[in-house]
């Protein structure tokens, strides 16, 4: 499977691109707004996106959602993040 995780920042973010069935990972910083997560999503070819519950994420999720991508909205004040 492959997974694209943001970590979306108010003017830039981090992208990971992992590989579950190979472990690889490749970090990428890249600035917050939509062309640049547009193409990332679109070169990505990921099965899954996961982002954390914040201010850029609602429409990072709409996004995604528009390109028919799968995704997963992660509330890290839970306890399990602690």
């Amino acid at each position: 499977m492959k997974i694209l995780a943001l970590d979306l920042g108010k003017f830039n973010s981090v992208a990971c691109f992992f590989n579950s069935k190979t472990r690889k990972s490749k970090f990428l910083t890249t600035p917050t707004n939509r062309e640049t997560i547009a193409s990332i999503f679109k070169d990505a070819k990921a099965d899954l996106i996961v982002m954390e519950a914040c201010g850029p994420s609602g429409w990072n999720n709409d996004l995604a959602q528009s390109q028919g991508l799968k995704t997963l909205v992660c509330s890290t004040n839970e306890e399990a993040w602690r």
